[in-house]
């Protein structure tokens, strides 16, 4: 695991069809959160790897970036 500062700008992202989602907690508890979101087709490897939050022990946070699809009434308006 590495100790490599956050950087907000990687989360920099215009495109509005790719949905950006953080999840923080226990490195433990994220671990197994990860792995329980194969049931909805979301591969283990599509997650960034898991740091520790910067000043705040104890917690861990991994990004997950996913391209979501309009539906057809979005795309009416």
């Amino acid at each position: 695991m590495t100790s490599a500062a956050f950087n907000l700008e990687n989360l920099s992202n215009f495109n509005p069809c790719v949905l950006t989602i953080l999840v923080i907690g226990t490195e433990e508890n994220l671990r197994n959160y990860i792995y329980s979101q194969r049931h909805f087709g979301i591969e283990v490897n599509a997650w960034s790897k898991i740091i520790p939050v910067p000043s705040c022990p104890g917690k861990h946070m991994s990004l997950l970036n996913r391209t979501i699809v309009p539906n057809q009434a979005q795309l009416k308006n």
